[in-house]
């Protein structure tokens, strides 16, 4: 009966989507993105790497339900295509914003994941005959796992994160947990989550740890692109500059809670901030709010990067741009981070990773790394305006002029210790898997 409704749930969406791809470009971004996939097979990205691979190259399936994923599985795809030069990545996604800003490397390819249903996933392993397939962190669709044991393919699960609360665990999720309880293994981000997994049967449980840490210390150890003389504009230079000016406060994903509160503190505290500059990135880049940030510090010479560039007489810089807000963390001090007074915290790992301490608000539940950040003494989760002024006020005023901030090692040295165990996975467990499933 579950997955009766679950299949009718797949075909009413299906029939959504394309009723919404009439006006809605994200819709008929996934519209047509189903319809170039089921173009594509095997022998036509051979023709496209010929020379690269043999005909008879192991291509590893690697599902992303998004940008964040793709980031999490990047680490995972080379370490895999490290260990053997006839391994060809297929990247699958569900929704345009993770397959259009999805950067590949060499040997691999991208395509749109098809709705989850029996004869979708029948057709998907006979166009794709996969080796091994990967699912990062939450995305489980039942068709595809079923499909694949009955082909015996190797499957597993990666950077899983799970609570008492997880669907998962629930009654109706039975059908899922049995075609997980068949994985060749589930990849837990810590210990707590891989023993509630073992209690719940998942015998196959292991910690992993969580990838979003590698991807995070990769790009913190590798020079920043800002600093590239190849790929140099002016607008990079000029921001560049820009951020070794002063100590930088940056508003990384930020949403209007976050405006009001740094509003609420300069207005409060005005001498505070009066050496240091601010880097807004907001996560809404319409231009309404790209107004509304430059109303709530109207006082302030303000730039918007992607018309004026900041310069040294800019006391506030509005990053409305997509793909340069991670490297900016390198040239920053601290980091306030959005989303945490709405839905749920947006990415706090890249600014950790550059060492910077970090302030969030209060829904960041289902982000176990900022519990762990809080514990670690770099990370502060503030629920009201006072608390966000007593916490940012301490931050500021531990900080030295032309010095790391005193936790910056710390934040940088946490994220070290607490990269997934990839190269282990590779080594150990994919080629026993791999071997018998073929």
């Amino acid at each position: 009966m579950i997955i009766w409704l679950y299949n009718l749930g797949m075909v009413c969406y299906a029939g959504l989507i394309r009723l919404a791809a009439m006006w809605n470009p994200k819709a008929k971004a996934m519209l047509l993105g189903w319809r170039e996939t089921k173009t594509l097979n095997r022998t036509q990205i051979h023709h496209q790497i010929n020379g690269v691979v043999s005909p008879s190259f192991e291509l590893i399936w690697i599902h992303c339900a998004s940008l964040g994923e793709f980031e999490m599985a990047k680490p995972i795809a080379a370490a895999l295509q490290a260990a053997s030069s006839q391994r060809h990545v297929l990247f699958s996604f569900f929704s345009p914003s993770g397959y259009n800003h999805a950067v590949l490397d060499i040997n691999q390819t991208k395509v749109y994941l098809p709705l989850d249903g029996a004869s979708s996933a029948k057709r998907w392993m006979q166009q794709w005959n996969p080796q091994a397939a990967i699912f990062i962190r939450y995305e489980f669709w039942y068709h595809y796992m079923k499909s694949l044991h009955q082909n015996q393919i190797p499957a597993f699960a990666l950077g899983v994160a799970i609570a008492p609360n997880h669907f998962l665990l629930s009654r109706i999720a039975q059908p899922w947990r049995k075609q997980l309880q068949q994985f060749q293994a589930i990849g837990l981000i810590n210990q707590n989550m891989c023993k509630l997994a073992t209690q719940n049967q998942f015998h196959n449980a292991f910690v992993f740890g969580d990838p979003k840490f590698n991807r995070a210390a990769e790009r913190a150890l590798l020079p920043s692109p800002l600093q590239n003389p190849d790929i140099h504009t002016n607008t990079n230079t000029e921001l560049l500059q820009w951020m070794r000016n002063k100590p930088t406060l940056i508003l990384g994903s930020a949403w209007q809670p976050e405006i009001q509160l740094l509003q609420q503190f300069i207005q409060q505290y005005p001498q505070a901030l009066e050496n240091w500059q601010i880097l807004i990135a907001p996560h809404n880049l319409n231009p309404q709010f790209i107004q509304y940030i430059q109303q709530a510090f109207s006082e302030f010479p303000t730039a918007i990067f992607s018309e004026n560039p900041p310069n040294n007489n800019h006391t506030i810089a509005i990053l409305n741009t997509i793909g340069q807000l991670a490297q900016c963390y390198r040239f920053g001090t601290i980091a306030i981070i959005g989303g945490a007074f709405g839905k749920g915290l947006h990415n706090t790992i890249e600014a950790a990773a550059f060492g910077l301490p970090i302030v969030f608000g209060p829904n960041h539940n289902k982000f176990p790394e900022a519990s762990q950040f809080i514990q670690a003494g770099f990370g502060f989760s503030v629920n009201h305006q006072n608390q966000f002024n007593q916490t940012l006020l301490q931050l500021i005023q531990q900080h030295s002029p032309n010095q790391p901030h005193p936790l910056s090692q710390s934040a940088a040295q946490f994220v070290q210790n607490h990269m997934a165990k990839i190269s282990e996975f590779v080594k150990l467990t994919y080629p026993q898997a791999l071997n018998q499933g073929n």
